[in-house]
């Protein structure tokens, strides 16, 4: 496992600790008959977190083995890493304060979650792009 592919592991790691760990205010919120709409946010925080990391580890198990050079996956590993981290900021912050993010609208608790989305989208749009060149050169 070259470089790119051992920080691509270890950042996955994390952020799927923090989806484990974003299951505890979800079952809370389930325990304490919160709205829909709070217990719907908490179930997307622990299922994408934990699903979008275990995507980075999937990437990470391949990452060494495509036949492309440093940059390329030093660019998949690290839009990867700011993809999870983007969300892993986003998703429970939106849980806790009640925001969805979708536009940079006001309050500023939004603007926050709404930019934690963007990074997350973005990082992962551009590592699924150089993923797909990577695998493409790699036949």
């Amino acid at each position: 496992m070259d470089v790119p592919a051992r920080h691509l592991l270890l950042h996955a790691v994390i952020v799927y600790l923090v989806g484990l760990l974003a299951g505890f205010p979800y079952g809370a919120a389930i325990n304490r008959g919160d709205s829909e709409e709070r217990i719907r946010a908490w179930r997307l925080a622990h299922g994408s977190l934990v699903v979008g990391a275990t995507m980075m580890v999937a990437i990470a198990a391949v990452l060494s083995q495509l036949s492309v050079g440093s940059l390329a996956r030093w660019l998949i590993a690290g839009s990867s890493i700011a993809s999870g981290y983007g969300f892993a900021v986003a998703l429970p912050v939106a849980a806790w304060v009640g925001q969805r993010g979708l536009t940079a609208s006001r309050p500023l608790s939004n603007r926050f979650v709404f930019a934690g989305n963007s990074l997350g989208v973005l990082a992962s749009l551009l590592s699924a792009v150089v993923l797909l060149y990577a695998c493409w050169m790699s036949l």
